[in-house]
């Protein structure tokens, strides 16, 4: 068990941070057919924001690496929390789509000011099963802004506009980002700060990636997770638009297929001691492989319906809950680096299958249930192959 309740403090508020950022997002999908007519945009420029978004998240992981190790990581997540919030604000408050794709930028930009400082403080305070069972715990609570932010969303929807979505998150973001001044704790010492050297930057990196068993399994967890980006991106226009169901209707749908993925988390918690972190790895596999085989057969068969879908999805979602906080902390253990290096970069590697499974779902998805199977088919196909030819070489190198 984890050890005090006092030791969650710092996770649980990095987590609150962690769901606002991701409410960016997930909140604001209902209102996605109110922008386009309040803004006049088209369904290909409202999908924009979302890939801006995770463009901005992508493009500035490997930087806030460096910037965490001279400067800190407390400063670095409380200065680019403050950031995060203004360009929150900015997007309350546009009126065209130009200055709201430019605060979706900078909004997704500084996830790496969260992301990076704070999860590097959480692999270098616990030992492996304590930071696998934290990590469970951080995903089965941060599962929520996805699972039920559109349903909050649409709430908001039915007593104001769509800018209050942002204002809500803004003060959402300034609260927490009060609370962490106070209880974050700092792990790197000003006697291991240095200076920014892009030189030995670049050769920690290129170290990084020739590590075969972290890009493998980085790559595996990746596609798992752009699986899921599909289905966030395409299925409010899935269920609202192409099967004419409420906002409101979305957001149930929605909380049923992330309810597997918290219920799949806490598992982890009781299943990661008896199995040990391999075998639960290779489990979750098997279960979203399965989902995905489920969706296979409906797609050859062109059983165009929502409700055969979600057994399927409700699958991967279980499956890929039980290895993604395994897979978390193995990926991190891959490598020697510098902690904040090997954050970064797995930060980075994972918001770029991020804009993968957006950029798919915007280009391939075409209104029916068949092409977005298709999509996370693939994803779950090529995910599956890489990690367990990880865990092969693996086995080989021990053997």
């Amino acid at each position: 068990m984890i050890k005090n309740s006092k030791s969650l403090v710092f996770p649980l508020l990095l987590v609150l941070y962690e769901i606002a950022s991701y409410l960016s997002n997930d909140m604001y999908l209902p209102a996605l057919p109110a922008m386009m007519r309040d803004l006049k945009l088209t369904s290909s420029e409202a999908q924009l924001t979302l890939t801006t978004w995770f463009i901005g998240a992508a493009s500035t992981p490997l930087v806030m690496g460096a910037i965490a190790d001279r400067f800190g990581r407390k400063l670095t997540l409380l200065l680019g929390g403050v950031i995060y919030m203004l360009s929150t604000a900015m997007c309350a408050m546009t009126t065209t789509l130009s200055i709201l794709l430019i605060g979706r930028f900078i909004q997704g930009g500084m996830m790496a000011s969260m992301l990076v400082p704070g999860y590097a403080v959480i692999h270098e305070l616990y030992k492996e099963k304590e930071a696998i069972k934290i990590l469970a715990l951080m995903g089965s609570i941060s599962i929520l802004a996805p699972a039920f932010g559109p349903l909050l969303g649409s709430v908001v929807l039915l007593f104001s506009d769509w800018r209050w979505i942002f204002w809500i998150i803004a003060i959402w973001v300034l609260f927490v980002i009060a609370m962490l001044s106070y209880c974050m704790p700092e792990t790197l010492t000003r006697e291991q700060r240095h200076s920014l050297h892009f030189k030995r930057l670049f050769q920690q990196y290129w170290y990084v990636l020739r590590n075969k068993r972290f890009i493998l399994q980085m790559f595996g967890l990746g596609f798992i997770f752009s699986g899921f980006i599909v289905w966030i991106t395409a299925g409010p226009l899935l269920v609202i638009v192409s099967f004419h169901y409420s906002a409101v209707d979305f957001g149930i749908i929605q909380a049923l297929v992330f309810a597997a993925y918290i219920l799949g988390n806490r598992q982890v918690k009781y299943w990661i001691d008896t199995m040990g972190t391999k075998a639960l790895i290779q489990l979750g596999l098997r279960i979203s492989l399965i989902g995905g085989i489920i969706l296979f057969i409906f797609d050859v068969f062109s059983i165009d319906s929502i409700y055969t879908f979600l057994i399927g999805m409700i699958l991967f979602s279980f499956g890929t809950a039980l290895c993604f906080a395994p897979l978390n902390r193995t990926i991190i253990d891959a490598s020697d680096a510098p902690m904040s290096i090997r954050v970064a970069l797995f930060t980075s590697f994972i918001t770029g299958f991020g804009v993968l499974g957006s950029g798919m779902a915007s280009i391939f998805y075409n209104g029916t249930v068949n092409s977005l199977a298709n999509l996370i088919i693939i994803a779950i196909g090529i995910a599956w192959s890489l990690i367990k030819f990880s865990l092969y070489l693996q086995r080989n190198e021990h053997g």
